[in-house]
């Protein structure tokens, strides 16, 4: 098995063998063992992906993160946090911390659509006082 640093590859090749399925005649059911796979992207909720980003497999983004333009992210993003380069680094925080927590706990998101319209001048005004 080739390692490098923490990385490790099951696969002898890097030709998608699973994409095609029938033309090499295999099962189904083995499809996921056939590469190296970190686990799913979870993108949160009111999240900004600049113009071509790239996210690694396994990675999280947290809610309310904005990612920069060409940023490949190859861990974790906390909620609320500006990250961007190659790989991407933390650049700041969007608000401070009191802030994140309100809106963290708010989650306005998961509002009807009748109450975010009724609140559209709040949120988009920034004050998370009048939330």
């Amino acid at each position: 098995m080739f390692t490098s640093g923490n990385h490790a590859m099951k696969s002898l090749s890097t030709y998608p063998f699973p994409l095609f399925i029938d033309e090499w005649e295999q099962d189904w059911k083995n499809l996921t063992n056939a590469w190296d796979n970190k686990g799913d992207i979870v993108v949160g909720n009111d999240v900004w992906i600049g113009y071509e980003a790239v996210i690694m497999q396994g990675v999280h983004i947290g809610d309310g993160a904005i990612i920069g333009t060409r940023a490949v992210v190859t861990k974790d993003v906390l909620p609320y946090t500006i990250v961007g380069g190659m790989p991407a680094k933390p650049i700041k925080k969007r608000f401070d911390e009191k802030t994140i927590d309100k809106l963290m706990a708010i989650k306005w998101w998961n509002w009807p659509p009748e109450q975010v319209k009724e609140n559209l001048p709040v949120i988009m005004s920034g004050n998370i006082e009048k939330l």
